[in-house]
């Protein structure tokens, strides 16, 4: 799945509407404030790209409106930003630990032939990489459904290639600017 160039416009659109925002701001600033606006702004532009579909889009959207509720209203405006600001996530779910600890030891004392050790590898593997991905992937956390999960993941990975590709010929016109 590549991003087409009409998400890569809307990305663009976005993301200058959110610098353009910030840019009062920004000029008199760190160089670490002035990333953590840009980083803001592109993570709106990008969650607003899905108008709050995906469940990571709409944890990015929650998170920054925390951080800047007025930059995410501006950004999101036409996309019911209320609902989509004050919609709340399902909450994680927490297992008590003794009980986590309990069921392992159980499961380790039972003995298990060799396909079943390898399965059992092989199970532990995939949840260690599923683990993996719910903390790389906003809103991952609190995904249940592997399916889902990775869902998710793929129109993660298509936003960001969209944001990449944007900022890579933001740097190619500047290089081609000082070039001359």
């Amino acid at each position: 799945m590549q991003p087409t160039s009409s998400m890569n416009e809307e990305f663009l659109k976005k993301w200058q509407m959110g610098l353009q925002i910030f840019r009062p701001s920004i000029d008199n600033t760190s160089v670490h404030e002035r990333k953590k606006a840009i980083k803001l702004s592109a993570d709106v532009a990008m969650a607003s790209l899905r108008k709050g579909t995906t469940c990571w889009s709409r944890a990015l959207i929650e998170k920054t409106a925390t951080e800047d509720n007025f930059l995410v209203r501006q950004m999101l405006s036409g996309i019911k930003a209320e609902t989509l600001i004050n919609k709340k996530l399902p909450k994680k779910t927490v297992c008590h630990r003794k009980i986590v600890r309990r069921s392992k030891k159980i499961l380790r004392r039972k003995s298990k032939s060799a396909s079943e050790e390898a399965a059992a590898k092989a199970k532990r593997l995939v949840k260690r990489r599923t683990q993996g991905l719910r903390n790389v992937v906003p809103g991952g956390e609190l995904m249940s459904n592997d399916v889902l999960l990775l869902q998710e993941t793929l129109d993660y990975i298509v936003s960001l290639q969209t944001q990449v590709n944007v900022m890579r010929s933001i740097v190619d016109a500047a290089e081609a600017e000082i070039e001359r």
